[in-house]
């Protein structure tokens, strides 16, 4: 018993162990995708493939953010006629190159100067609520984002579609209304109205008739009962070998995981050939992928031997099943069955 505890604990240890390794290690190249996405934006920007081209450098600025993708993920929402979008990231591009050497001044000024330019083509949308519909307790929602008070009453940018304004307070029914916003240099306006003055529902829906009692069954009462006999005890077997298969495969995606960290390292470490560098990080990427296989099927399999072991180890003993048949009769109730 000691030992089968031991081998679940080791098991329990090198599954917490690698996770945790895979976890820092997945980190480190973030670098290598993140250029890897910003290449294939854009690849699929010059083959005309905008939507797929900005969900690409929307990708690689997550994992890394840089100025030159912010730039180009500004233009590919400039493109499918985002303009709100796109004239927001010009601005936020301009303002984190304000101040810095020449090269982060020459990336301020194109993205001033784009931003100028696409301002006057962003449409707007107004949530005017009077101070009378101030009620207690309103809230607004545009489609499902929530318009907070500091925004009402303003004309504020918003990129082209229809959008589903609802208005809410406790008391009074919801309100909501659509709107359709032009993709370029539109203005549209909401007035909330007063939720309080508005008709409200005072005939509650009818109460579903309650359908009369069945009648009692004639058919048999069958109830089940145990039996207290003993079956033999689980066998542990089980619960080993695949606790034993977890540590395997973990270990082997250890291995992998170390040969790829080496194999980004080595990339890293390439100046010379631009192709030699893809290549390494083709290979480290594919060495991180089977790593990662192997870790979940082997932090799955150590969830199932320990899951099948205390499964084992708290089941009570095997009882035979037995059933009894009450059913009534012209005399009184018959009773039949297995014990």
């Amino acid at each position: 018993m000691k030992r089968v505890i031991a081998v679940i604990a080791v098991v329990a240890v090198v599954a917490v162990v690698f996770l945790l390794w895979s976890s820092a290690a997945l980190a480190q190249p973030a670098g290598a995708q993140a250029e890897v996405l910003f290449r294939q934006g854009r690849t699929l920007l010059s083959a005309g493939k905008v939507a797929e081209a900005c969900s690409a450098f929307e990708e690689s600025q997550k994992l890394e953010p840089a100025v030159t993708t912010l730039l180009n993920l500004a233009g590919c929402r400039e493109k499918l006629g985002q303009f709100a979008t796109a004239w927001g990231l010009f601005l936020e591009a301009a303002r984190q190159t304000r101040s810095g050497n020449a090269a982060n001044q020459q990336l301020h000024d194109v993205a001033e100067a784009r931003a100028q330019k696409l301002e006057p083509r962003v449409s707007r949308l107004a949530i005017n609520v009077p101070q009378r519909s101030q009620v207690d307790g309103l809230e607004i929602t545009r489609d499902r984002e929530r318009v907070e008070a500091g925004l009402w009453n303003r004309a504020l940018p918003i990129d082209g579609g229809v959008y589903t304004i609802t208005a809410r307070a406790p008391g009074a029914n919801p309100w909501s209304t659509q709107v359709t916003v032009a993709a370029e240099s539109d203005i549209r306006t909401v007035e909330i109205p007063d939720l309080r003055n508005l008709p409200r529902d005072l005939d509650p829906p009818a109460a579903a008739a309650t359908p009369p009692p069945a009648p009692p069954s004639k058919s048999p009462v069958v109830a089940a009962v145990r039996d207290t006999r003993a079956s033999p005890q689980p066998s542990r077997t089980i619960p080993l070998v695949v606790g034993a298969g977890a540590l395997a495969l973990l270990g082997g995606g250890l291995v992998f995981e170390l040969s790829a960290e080496a194999k980004y390292d080595a990339a890293k470490s390439e100046m010379t050939s631009q192709s030699r560098r893809d290549s390494l990080y083709s290979s480290a990427n594919t060495k991180r992928y089977v790593a990662e296989a192997l870790a979940t099927t082997g932090l799955a399999a150590a969830g199932a031997a320990v899951w099948m072991y205390l499964r084992d180890g708290n089941r009570p003993s095997d009882t035979t099943a037995a059933s009894l048949h009450v059913m009534p009769t012209a005399t009184g109730l018959a009773v039949s069955g297995q014990f």
